[in-house]
């Protein structure tokens, strides 16, 4: 929950050449309003009512009471829903979309938290969204609630985030304490009855974070976007944004290169969701209480909104296929040969040249125009050193570098 630890490390990686081409731009912030009730004192997580327009949900973190609270979107309270029958053992984050029934709307409420990894079990509540109508400050209780229960394949971990693919209902998690970032799938449909292993989609990077355990950097919210186009991950003092081509998993796009949008750091700002609306900017929310050398303080949470200032990528508009993909070298780590693999869609004049870490060329492997279609070249480090090396595919209109670890 309040602990960090972030590295660089090896990307895998397919590349969208739209994504990083040209990402929108969002900002600056606008301040909506102090959230009016005192309830909300540890928000952990945010999400854009579907049945009820103008709402925003949220629910605090570990020792809280088992509820989720709804407000509109100049903080000012709506009301407040208890979840019968289950318990706030740690809930870090919350989301909305489609479910079992085609004709619903869902919540779910991500009972994910576990800063001393002392749970085997991870639980997600799943409601279905209630349609608030014209109440105002009132106090109801949600009485049929779904209990998903899972565990990790690796260790018993913990996560502020999930969200769901509006395309495939899989919900993802994502890991907060790890050396490397990992992305947790839970297919559809999820089981309701009995417990099942996560399945561990991805490892991947992110630009700015430390390789260090420092209280900047670890991934605190996320939330994707109704039309499953667009992503957003958030850490104490960044926010990274991927645009997801048609045709790729959830996977292959948040290996992609992120950009890195508009965000001014809160006092412990861990909530983030898309508007989804026409406009499609973003919200974000902080916690009031920030505890420092054992010392709590408390601040106003204010709910600020940033607004889309370009739509180069916007979900109304038509997406750019693939130019290539690039994968990961695999192995990797890799002693002393790898493959390197990489698809083009149309007929390129093509570059795959190996660096060092100081950016001198250690190989060209490609140097030639290649026509549309997969290939694999094959990079023999057998006279060289173990270390970092970088792999650089160029094209016509565009490039892109990779990571790759030689241990010997």
């Amino acid at each position: 929950m309040k602990k960090i630890l972030l590295v660089s490390f090896i990307l895998l990686q397919s590349f969208s050449y739209f994504v990083l081409d040209d990402p929108p731009t969002f900002g600056p912030k606008t301040n909506k309003g102090v959230i009016s009730n005192d309830d909300i004192d540890e928000a952990s997580g945010l999400a854009v009512g579907i049945n009820n327009q103008g709402v925003l949900w949220t629910h605090n973190d570990s020792g809280g009471e088992n509820r989720i609270f709804a407000f509109d979107t100049n903080g000012v309270s709506v009301g407040t829903y208890y979840l019968q029958g289950v318990e706030n053992r740690d809930w870090e984050d919350i989301c909305i979309g489609p479910g079992p029934d085609e004709n619903l709307h869902y919540i779910y409420i991500g009972d994910v938290g576990d800063n001393d990894g002392d749970y085997k079990e991870k639980f997600i509540y799943r409601i279905v969204e209630p349609t608030i109508g014209e109440r105002f400050n009132f106090v109801d209780t949600i009485s049929e609630v779904s209990k998903i229960t899972f565990t990790y394949p690796d260790n018993d971990r913990d996560a502020e985030t999930i969200f769901l693919d509006p395309l495939s209902k899989d919900l993802y998690i994502v890991g907060k304490r790890d050396t490397k970032v990992r992305l947790y799938k839970l297919s559809f449909p999820q089981s309701t009855t009995e417990t099942f292993e996560a399945e561990l989609a991805v490892k991947f990077t992110l630009p700015n974070d430390p390789e260090s355990d420092t209280p900047n950097n670890y991934i605190t919210g996320g939330d994707i976007s109704f039309d499953g186009n667009e992503i957003l991950l958030k850490s104490y003092q960044n926010i990274y944004y991927w645009n997801r081509v048609d045709g790729e998993s959830i996977s292959e796009t948040i290996s992609n290169e992120p950009a890195i949008l508009a965000y001014e750091t809160e006092p412990q700002g861990e909530a983030i969701c898309w508007k989804n609306d026409s406009e499609n900017g973003y919200y974000t929310l902080s916690e009031e209480k920030v505890t420092f050398n054992d010392i709590t303080f408390n601040f106003p949470a204010q709910l600020y909104y940033y607004p889309r200032k370009s739509n180069v990528t916007g979900i109304e508009k038509k997406r750019t296929p693939n130019r290539f993909i690039l994968k990961q070298n695999y192995p990797n780590p890799f002693n002393p040969t790898t493959t390197i693999s990489y698809q083009l869609l149309e007929d390129q004049e093509v570059s795959l040249t190996v660096y060092n870490n100081q950016g001198k060329v250690i190989s060209v492997l490609v140097d030639k125009k290649q026509n549309s279609g997969i290939y694999n070249s094959v990079f023999d480090a057998k006279d060289l050193p173990s270390g970092i090396y970088y792999y650089k595919l160029i094209l016509q209109n565009y490039s892109n570098t990779k990571k790759m670890l030689l241990l010997k």
